[in-house]
């Protein structure tokens, strides 16, 4: 009987897989949420059919972006495996993954498992499948509203691996990471940077770890990388940075990413700082798979932007850049790279307060927008747009943006197409959650349009030429 079950569980998420793909709403967590209401023990079953490694990955910021790096790794390695690639991270879009990487018997065997996981989910998703490995990127404050203080998630994921076999893999740099071990007795690997020349010694950003987790006293910091993730000690109990299994040092953000991980030479098209932290976290993983330094260094290489992960589109021959946005450390280094790049540039803001997003949007004025009007950033425009664009125009006024460069559009196509309307070299299109796949497909349909009108315009000048 159980087998039956499952078979139709399968089954059923494949076709409404399928169907939800006909009708372009990509059908991400459906199909799973029909197939776990059929057969509950689904995503038990079908994980059971990997045959190496299952590496789950969560943490506030950076988790999209470290599991598309590894599974381009694992791609270019050869391996099969099992990915939520569209970044549906709780237990039904994960459950859909591993439909549409099984059989209709759900007996297909596959490499590996690499799975993107909300925070929040983690615990749900360890009551179903066994990981060797669980990789935290880093913890920041975001949707207060939905998840409460920081800490309970924090004490979450603690208690979700407590008492399991489980390694971890913690980034060295954050001080709110790196108790873990302490509290959990787990094996632990670490990840951080060297001192860079993008450091500061002060930092006037908001920071959740100001305090030691184990005594209380206030942090003393050496360096700040960004936000908490630095060189920290506490002179009360000690409590300091872990040394670290993987290094990364050399770094050059040209804007593109150029560093060195251990021994291994990184270059890759992806820009600011917290990418270069995915990137570490994506390396440190794959070595710890086994993967050979040639294999990863062609697969970061070659790894483009994607789902708004500061994914470029060309659009009347200029590149336009997408980038989500959902919390105030996000969008301080999404500003910071933007600020890396020359020429003059406008920016579109689109802010929503949907229940994905958070209703609370006061995260915004922790964001230091500052850095965009203190410094010469070369902004002929900002855009604000969405559910709450007069709030984040607001802010932009409060930062001392000129009030003439502020534009407030509510309909996002309206809002991208008058942010594409004023000439400068660059165009920066930023958004939260539930607005971010609507502005992609309007990027998507105008760069279409414009290669379209570029043929044409050929095609004339063709014709013209040859009449001639």
């Amino acid at each position: 009987m159980k087998k039956i079950a499952l078979i139709i569980a399968i089954i059923a998420g494949k076709l409404v897989s399928c169907l939800s793909r006909i009708v372009g709403t990509g059908g991400t967590s459906l199909p799973g949420k029909i197939a776990l209401k059929l057969y509950p023990q689904i995503l038990n079953h079908l994980s059971a059919n990997i045959s190496e490694e299952i590496f789950v990955v969560t943490g506030t910021n950076g988790k999209t972006t470290t599991t598309n790096m590894l599974a381009g790794i694992l791609k270019q390695k050869g391996y099969t495996f099992v990915h939520n690639r569209a970044g549906a991270n709780m237990i039904t879009g994960i459950t859909t993954a591993f439909i549409r990487a099984t059989n209709w018997t759900g007996k297909r065997q596959i490499d590996y498992a690499l799975l993107e996981t909300d925070e929040a989910n983690v615990p749900l998703l360890l009551q179903q499948l066994h990981p060797r490995i669980v990789l935290i990127t880093n913890f920041f404050s975001d949707q207060l509203d939905r998840y409460g203080e920081l800490e309970t998630i924090i004490n979450l994921i603690k208690d979700a691996v407590r008492d399991t076999d489980i390694e971890l893999v913690l980034n060295a740099d954050d001080p709110l990471v790196t108790h873990f071990k302490n509290d959990t007795g787990l094996h632990c690997w670490y990840y951080g940077f060297d001192d860079t020349k993008y450091d500061r010694v002060l930092s006037e950003e908001g920071r959740e770890g100001r305090f030691c987790v184990f005594c209380g006293q206030e942090l003393y910091y050496q360096r700040f990388h960004y936000a908490q993730l630095g060189k920290f000690s506490c002179p009360e109990c000690g409590n300091k940075n872990p040394e670290r299994n993987f290094t990364a040092y050399s770094l050059n953000l040209t804007p593109k990413i150029e560093m060195k991980v251990n021994d291994i030479e990184i270059s890759s098209p992806y820009q600011g700082f917290y990418n270069a932290y995915n990137i570490l976290a994506a390396v440190s993983l794959a070595k710890l798979a086994g993967i050979e330094d040639e294999i990863i260094q062609k697969a970061i290489a070659h790894l483009k932007p994607r789902a708004g992960r500061m994914e470029q589109f060309n659009i009347d021959n200029r590149i336009v850049t997408l980038i989500l946005v959902k919390n105030s450390t996000g969008l301080n280094q999404a500003l910071s790279a933007i600020n890396t790049e020359p020429g003059r540039k406008t920016l579109f803001l689109a802010l929503n307060d949907n229940v994905a997003d958070g209703r609370d949007i006061s995260w915004i004025w922790d964001a230091d927008i500052e850095q965009m009007t203190n410094l010469n950033s070369n902004l002929e425009a900002i855009v604000c747009s969405g559910l709450r664009s007069g709030d984040m125009a607001l802010r932009f006024k409060y930062a001392d943006a000129p009030v003439d460069l502020i534009y407030i559009e509510d309909e996002l196509q309206s809002g991208v197409k008058k942010a594409l309307s004023v000439a400068t070299d660059r165009a920066y299109v930023l958004s939260t959650y539930t607005a971010l796949f609507v502005c992609r497909d309007i990027l998507l349909k105008l760069q279409q349009e414009s290669v379209a009108s570029t043929d044409r315009f050929g095609e004339k000048q063709n014709s013209s030429e040859s009449q001639g």
